[in-house]
């Protein structure tokens, strides 16, 4: 094989190998444009969904030379049993589905454009001025362009006709003109957009075309062949009987050729017979449709139905060119199963087996062959360049293509980290493409990484994390060796009590933790759950902790202890409180503090739009029975959401796995579940099994401006804000407060400030109004300050004890200290 057409079939391979099975390729060139092939695919739809795609070398086909893997890149349910998919220059593929369906979706399978037409669809067809031609039920005309937009040109009406029935794809010929065929009659729109049809003879169907230079070739259930433009007759050729049944295809040169059993036959663009040839023996159940190659010495070229055999013949006389013995083929050829690549002289043959084997339509013999290892039957391909295909298995499209190499590097070649100290590998973590990665330890038991790559210390010693790209359709991986050595950090809390006294003449004992910039800190849950309570001393004992204060309000006097306030753990968010002011702490040891509000914002199968949307406005909040909710329930409300009612929805590794109601259900470890109940318990109807879950955290500021906090790590939400940039910044009721303890009355009270040069400092005082605490947080040197939990749950510990003891067990902490058990 020529270096030249094994490169261009290494690019074309992947187009046939998704309809090995029982689908296949019928090609159609327009007049003039060699290179330009449009590839349709009509296959029956297998019932069974495949997704996985590996394919392995065919070993009982002469050449093993090459190697190619293809993995699935990404899928999108179209919501009807798919057509032939259309690829658009710009990357975007154009599909129609049987039910009526129309959408665009993006090179990345993310829907642009979605509409129903109400009737049953072909599928579409562009020519080269970038029109998009569908053919709809009832003689249907449709015309489309790459953004869209478009509208029915036509319903075509005839003596006889009828309604309901689903017409031929469209096709185009030389001029870009649409064709369909209908019962006995050939339909098209002429330039000036004017409706033209030709009708056979009553009773005579049209049974197959072929696009011309000018018009198509159609072959009637007659046996005759008919050259039709618009809707004038050119001329008719009565076949003879071995003709009858014949596979039509363009000769390239305004011609058509046919293949049936034992005949063979050219008929010029001017009705000229070119030749007319007798075979010695027929082909094993029927010849596939022909595919034309031009060359050195033209040829069409077909492939036995239920044989192995797949044969070249002269466009100039029908003489046999070559014959391969594809003995992998598993029993033939679906009718559609060849796919020229001209431009490289190669054809490529999709066998019943899954194999699809490429011969060189030059030499005739067999340049390379694969077999999916676990084939899907296809519904129709598209080529969207570099190897990959988009494929319709029943109502999904699945992308697929080679794997491709993406480099992934680190800026150190070893990492040493003491105890007590995290470390974000994204931070300074590169990669060559923009890929998605996971994140795994060889050795648990030194160090622990989650899956956003947070390293967790956990004793001295030696480990490797392994970081893979995992995006479909690529492959890298790092290995990075790490040690873990003993805590060796000098910083220190340090406990004092100061005497305040502010202009009013009050004088005020606050008791304060200074926390030197840099010390660790996460945030400490009861129990390390959510929505339990337990001591203070004893949640930082439980921690590990240098320092300890505690953090968000809870619900202390009835019902479960669940939290108010944000809480966010190891960068993800746990609790959601749109009330208040909360304090962030990023990777890099600088705090944030805004009057944060989020909300999930959720989306199935890669689209966020409806009905593929939905959306959660609590985490981890028990619902009262009866009421309408939406939650997100993560492991850290425990082993199971604790409730029996509203429908809930168990997503594992961003798959749904299963969909209960007015059950208690398990949460996974490795997951979510989503409860839905009242008048939101309609969203569950738009999850089902297998369905891909994804959902995104939108952050903004009381005024709805977008904030960042994804290098955030450890976040507690409180209020009100105190201080903001050294100045007193005291507006409760702005927040949400509407309660006299806030507002107005003094009260035992908790906060936390953070100096200009960065230093952290934890406070308490007996009692005081929110305005004599903002004062007071002034006097302490703070340039931004907010308050925390108080009243009952007020505590502070350092050194080992108490300073402030709470006078009730409390729902969470701030923790600090050096060598943090997280």
């Amino acid at each position: 094989m020529k270096r030249e057409n094994s490169k261009r079939w290494l690019r074309i391979i992947a187009i046939v190998t998704a309809a090995a099975l029982s689908g296949g390729l019928t090609a159609g060139i327009e007049r003039g444009s060699a290179s330009n092939v449009r590839i349709d695919i009509y296959a029956k739809i297998a019932a069974a969904r495949q997704t996985a795609h590996s394919i392995a070398p065919f070993d009982n086909i002469q050449s093993k030379n090459i190697r190619l893997t293809e993995t699935v890149y990404w899928e999108y349910e179209a919501g009807g049993k798919l057509n032939a998919p259309l690829a658009l220059p710009d990357g975007k593929l154009f599909l129609t589905t049987a039910n009526g369906l129309l959408s665009i979706v993006d090179k990345n399978g993310k829907p642009i454009i979605s509409k129903n037409q109400y009737t049953e669809l072909t599928a579409p067809a562009m020519n080269r001025k970038g029109e998009i031609w569908i053919s709809g039920g009832s003689a249907r005309l449709y015309r489309y362009d790459s953004k869209g937009s478009g509208e029915m040109m036509g319903m075509y009406y005839f003596r006889g006709k009828t309604e309901k029935l689903i017409p031929s794809a469209a096709i185009t010929d030389g001029e870009g003109l649409p064709y369909f065929s209908y019962q006995h009659a050939v339909l098209s729109l002429n330039e000036a957009g004017e409706k033209e049809m030709l009708l056979l003879p009553e009773g005579v169907s049209v049974t197959g075309m072929a696009p011309a230079g000018q018009g198509v070739f159609a072959l009637g259930s007659n046996g005759t062949l008919y050259a039709v433009q618009g809707s004038r007759l050119l001329w008719q050729a009565e076949l003879e009987p071995a003709l009858r049944e014949a596979k039509l295809a363009a000769d390239g040169s305004g011609g058509v050729v046919l293949a049936a059993g034992k005949a063979l036959a050219r008929y010029e663009a001017d009705g000229t017979l070119r030749f007319k040839r007798e075979l010695d023996a027929a082909p094993a159940g029927g010849w596939t449709s022909p595919v034309v190659l031009g060359g050195d010495e033209g040829v069409f070229v077909a492939a036995e139905q239920r044989g192995n055999a797949i044969v070249a013949f002269r466009l100039e006389d029908g003489a046999e060119r070559w014959r391969v013995s594809a003995s992998g083929a598993g029993g033939g050829f679906s009718p559609a199963a060849l796919a020229p690549d001209r431009a490289g002289g190669v054809v490529l043959a999709a066998g019943r087996s899954g194999a699809v084997i490429a011969i060189d339509g030059e030499a005739g013999t067999i340049a390379g062959s694969f077999k999916h290892a676990a084939g899907a039957a296809a519904g129709g391909v598209a080529v969207m360049g570099g190897g990959r295909i988009a494929y319709a298995s029943a109502s999904v499209l699945v992308a697929a293509g080679p794997y491709r190499p993406v480099a992934v590097t680190y800026a150190a070649a070893a990492l040493k980290l003491p105890l007590g100290k995290r470390l974000l590998l994204a931070d300074k973590l590169k990669l060559s493409a923009p890929v998605a990665v996971s994140y795994r330890t060889d050795n648990a038991k030194v160090v622990r990484v989650s899956g956003e790559g947070i390293l967790t210390p956990v004793a001295v010693g030696k480990a490797n994390i392994v970081v893979e790209a995992i995006t479909p359709g690529y492959k890298g991986q790092l290995k990075l060796p790490v040690e873990i050595t003993a805590a060796s950090s000098t910083l220190k809390a340090t406990h004092a009590a100061q005497k305040i006294k502010l202009s009013s003449g009050k004088a005020f004992t606050v008791q304060t933790v200074s926390i030197p910039k840099g010390m660790p800190v996460t945030l400490g849950t009861a129990k390390r759950t959510v929505g339990t309570a337990q001591g203070l001393m004893d949640i930082a004992k439980s921690y590990g902790a240098d320092a300890a204060i505690n953090g968000t309000y809870f619900s202390a006097y009835e019902g479960l202890p669940e939290p108010y306030g944000m809480m966010m753990l190891d960068g993800k968010m746990e609790f959601l409180g749109n009330t208040g002011t909360t304090i962030g702490f990023t990777w890099d040891g600088t705090v944030l503090m805004d009057h944060l509000r989020a909300k999930i914002v959720g989306g199935t199968n890669g689209s966020f739009s409806h009905p593929n949307n939905w959306y959660a406005y609590f985490m981890n909040r028990t619902p009262a029975k009866g009421v309408s909710t939406a939650v997100m329930f993560t492991p850290k409300k425990g082993k199971q959401i604790g409730f029996a009612y509203g429908t809930a929805v168990t997503v594992r590794n961003g798959v749904v796995t299963s969909e209960a109601r007015n059950k208690n259900v398990d949460i996974p470890s490795d997951g979510y579940v989503l409860v839905f109940a009242g008048a939101e318990e309609k969203l569950a109807d738009r999850f089902k099994a297998g369905d891909k879950v994804e959902y995104k955290l939108e952050t903004t500021n009381l005024v709805g401006k977008a904030v960042d906090w994804s290098r955030v790590h450890t976040a507690v939400g409180a209020g009100p804000r105190l201080v903001k940039d050294g100045k007193l910044a005291i507006n409760p009721s702005a927040e949400g407060f509407t309660e006299a303890k806030i507002l107005t009355n003094a009260a035992a009270r908790s906060g936390i400030l953070v100096k200009q040069d960065g230093t952290v400092l934890l406070a308490t005082v007996p009692a005081a109004t929110m305005r004599e605490w903002g004062d007071i947080m002034l006097k302490l040197g703070a340039h931004q300050a907010m308050n925390l939990d108080g009243g009952a749950s007020s505590g502070l510990y350092a050194g080992g004890r108490p300073i402030t003891t709470p006078g009730r067990l409390i729902s969470n902490a701030l923790v600090f200290g050096n060598n943090l058990k997280y």
